[in-house]
């Protein structure tokens, strides 16, 4: 691995450094390196062989300096909350209002606390989100289907007086 040098906040020269230690001593994109083999002084962010370190990191796959591609974790959200699982609102809906739709929802609703412990934030989110959205549905169809069942009971009611 290349020894670098880099001149710091007042000019002054400091190193020899490894690459994977420039960050770690405030070496940025703009700081001014130079090592063997390199004709002048250059900012770190356009030497090719430091590039890598200075990308801005997306999901996906980054390229470290061994040459070899190491999978990165999906960026997650920017909390350290864990997502609420919904799991009282599936019990209640699916024994108050609509037993299958409530079913599904309590389905996620337990899968929500196990993905979060395992460091899937972005699946624990979505989990929960699908939990509260079929509870939702649930309490919307009980109500629609107590409501036609009273009126079904009025009608038939007035229908005897008749």
């Amino acid at each position: 691995m290349a020894q670098y040098y880099f001149l710091d906040k007042n000019n002054t020269q400091q190193g020899p450094v490894e690459e994977s230690q420039l960050t770690v001593n405030g070496v940025t994109a703009s700081t001014m390196v130079w090592c063997a083999g390199m004709a002048d002084w250059k900012p770190a962010g356009e030497v090719p062989e430091l590039a890598y370190i200075f990308r801005p990191q997306t999901a996906g796959y980054a390229q470290p300096s061994t040459g070899y591609y190491t999978p990165q974790q999906p960026s997650a959200p920017m909390t350290n909350i864990a997502p609420p699982n919904n799991l009282v609102w599936a019990i209640l809906s699916t024994v108050l209002c609509c037993l299958p739709l409530g079913v599904v929802s309590i389905i996620y609703a337990s899968q929500v606390d196990s993905e979060w412990n395992r460091g899937n934030a972005n699946e624990a989110y979505r989990k929960s989100r699908l939990a509260r959205n079929w509870a939702i549905a649930s309490a919307c169809s009980g109500l629609v289907i107590s409501t036609i069942y009273i009126i079904c009971i009025f009608i038939g009611a007035f229908a005897e007086a008749i």
